[in-house]
């Protein structure tokens, strides 16, 4: 997910440079939101010195890697373990073989697993105990990428040369579901909602599984443009389309759709929060940086923030704001 995310930046800088587009964010900007956010850069583990972030409730949990800046090629994060944090303080690390993937408002993280020879979808406690989860002995490996706050858990299993979509049903523990996809697909999960609703990216494009397990290709604009969704909350779907000509933040309904596109500059949209605020990434003054957008305007230009800042999660109330910052994964407070 981060790397996609992080590719997306690129095409978008390098769709601008071939147009000769200078953007400049969004130009019917609403004025700057009451907010004046404080910034709290989380804990590292002792012994590390950098980290990245890959999920988080929105509020309390962030899950992600820590380890040491490498400063020879190959570039990022060195000796790095899956680390929980608790209100920004690191509170479990967990085994190398162990990679995390998401984390829900119990604490509950979820990810992959190398056992007896096999990539095995897990989810681990707050406190440390890795459970493996049901599988079918077809399935050659299985991950699980998201989970949501009731505790339903989606990730993708091999199945010889096919992929399937699995979900792990909180209401029927030691379950599993498998949901087809459409021949030559190679599905990946980026995000489930409170719902049930998965959302994912394909080698064709992105899609939502409805309540229904119906599969929807999600709508997109341009010539060879494709949607890549990155967050889903109650049904509505955000992310970004990209085309042979141009990029553009944008916004599906639970069918896939589309609602709203934004351009001047918005790259993808990443989160949404309770009152349906969306954040995501933009370019202003010629520089990607972290904006809010409501009802398809700039709402904030978060302009105190950090340049470095990109979202992870917005809390339910829209008061606090989480992600990476440029080494450290952090918090915004609304205050």
């Amino acid at each position: 997910m981060f790397n996609r995310r992080s590719a997306s930046v690129l095409a978008a800088a390098a769709i601008t440079t071939a147009l000769g587009l200078v953007p400049v964010g969004t130009a019917q900007a609403a004025p700057q939101a009451a907010c004046v956010w404080q910034k709290t850069a989380w804990e590292l583990p002792t012994g590390t010195n950098d980290a990245v972030l890959y999920g988080s409730d929105g509020n309390r949990y962030g899950v992600g890697i820590a380890g040491t800046m490498s400063t020879t090629f190959p570039y990022g994060i060195k000796n790095g373990l899956g680390t929980l944090w608790d209100n920004g303080k690191p509170v479990l690390r967990l085994s190398s073989s162990t990679t995390v993937a998401d984390v829900n408002s119990s604490g509950l993280i979820v990810g992959t697993d190398y056992v007896n020879g096999t990539y095995t979808a897990v989810k681990v406690s707050s406190t440390g105990t890795k459970t493996a989860l049901p599988s079918n002995p077809a399935w050659n490996g299985s991950n699980a990428k998201v989970i949501n706050n009731a505790g339903d858990i989606a990730g993708v299993a091999s199945i010889g040369t096919k992929n399937v979509v699995v979900v792990w049903p909180a209401s029927a523990p030691g379950t599993y579901r498998e949901l087809p996809v459409p021949s030559n697909y190679i599905p990946a999960v980026d995000d489930i909602d409170e719902q049930g609703r998965i959302v994912g990216i394909t080698n064709a494009g992105g899609f939502v599984i409805d309540l229904n397990s119906q599969w929807h290709t999600l709508a997109a604009q341009g010539t060879n443009g494709t949607g890549s969704p990155n967050a889903i909350r109650d049904g509505r779907i955000v992310g970004s389309i990209h085309s042979d000509t141009a990029y553009s933040e944008a916004e599906w309904d639970s069918q896939g759709r589309l609602v709203r596109t934004i351009t001047n500059g918005a790259i993808e949209a990443r989160a949404i929060g309770g009152n349906g605020t969306v954040g995501g990434l933009a370019f202003v003054n010629s520089s990607p940086r972290s904006v809010l957008w409501s009802n398809g305007v700039v709402s904030d230009s978060l302009s105190a923030t950090s340049q470095f800042f990109q979202i992870t999660a917005i809390s339910t109330d829209e008061k606090k704001l989480i992600g990476n910052d440029a080494g450290y994964p952090s918090s915004y407070t609304c205050s």
